[in-house]
């Protein structure tokens, strides 16, 4: 995608613009709706409510005006989270995540799927409630904590507003300032700990899995669905949010806290010495 130089320099004073307004506002002055738009970037899926579904293209000038809103607004979230911490964010090693659920689950190869590129993990549970966890340390950049909606023999999926979208159901978008990545939560449980604007460590609660969005549906079981996107290049434009298949991430964390809780209980409960009695009996 080529801007001529009028347009050009239109997103320039935009660009300059958005910035002094994010930090005049903190960072957070963005809608759930707009930030869900900033974060699909190369087109527009929209949830009128009931059962309609829509997807809407995007004008080259609608993504490059995205990418120029968005990187304001990450300016402004990247000072917050630096007076969070202390100093100007590093980029956490995604070999260093921590494991997004309390429990394993079971983690599906399901980034694309026989039906089409499904863009995202799901890991199931065997039980509601599960904790959520961030990955990484963050801003929470959007939550979506009031989905309702539902499903019905006669007409399916339903919908009739809240949550981050008829799909996600409730859910949370995080943003990761160092490497500039956002992790996408959906189908969480009413009632979540975060708001849009929060500061949060890796491994923080960000709330629990709950039937929300298309795991209303019967036979689609409790589970976390985990998306997660960087700045590359999409759709003719530099700059947009490209899906990046997480997989290895993900279960290299799994095993990671695996080995940590073994080490943790085997210090906890040490194996005891063979009694000298028992060796003998054990030697007949």
């Amino acid at each position: 995608m080529r801007l001529t130089a009028p347009a050009a320099a239109s997103l320039c004073l935009l660009a300059t613009c958005l910035a002094v307004a994010a930090q005049q506002h903190g960072g957070a002055d963005i809608s759930r709706e707009d930030m869900i738009r900033l974060y699909q970037d190369c087109d527009e899926t929209r949830w009128p409510g009931g059962t309609e579904v829509r997807h809407v293209p995007r004008t080259p000038q609608e993504i490059a005006a995205g990418v120029v809103r968005r990187r304001a607004l990450e300016a402004a979230w990247r000072e917050r989270f630096a007076r969070w911490r202390g100093g100007s964010p590093a980029a956490t090693p995604r070999s260093a995540w921590r494991y997004p659920l309390e429990d394993a689950g079971s983690l599906l190869r399901n980034y694309t799927e026989p039906t089409g590129s499904h863009e995202a993990l799901d890991i199931f549970v065997g039980r509601p409630g599960v904790e959520v966890r961030a990955p990484a340390a963050g801003v929470v950049v959007a939550a979506g904590d009031d989905w309702r909606g539902g499903w019905s023999r006669v007409g399916g999926l339903w919908y009739s507003g809240g949550g981050l979208s008829r799909n996600s159901g409730n859910g949370i978008i995080l943003f990761e300032p160092g490497r500039g990545g956002y992790f996408l939560f959906s189908h969480l449980r009413a009632g979540l700990p975060v708001r849009p604007g929060d500061v949060v460590p890796a491994g923080a609660p960000l709330g629990r899995v709950g039937p929300t969005g298309s795991a209303a549906q019967p036979g689609h079981g409790r589970h976390l669905h985990l998306a997660y996107k960087e700045p590359g290049s999409d759709c003719g434009a530099q700059g947009v949010l490209v899906a990046q298949n997480p997989f290895q991430w993900l279960s290299a964390a799994r095993s990671r806290e695996r080995r940590s809780l073994d080490q943790a209980l085997v210090a906890r409960h040490p194996p005891q010495p063979a009694r000298s009695g028992d060796r003998a009996r054990g030697g007949r």
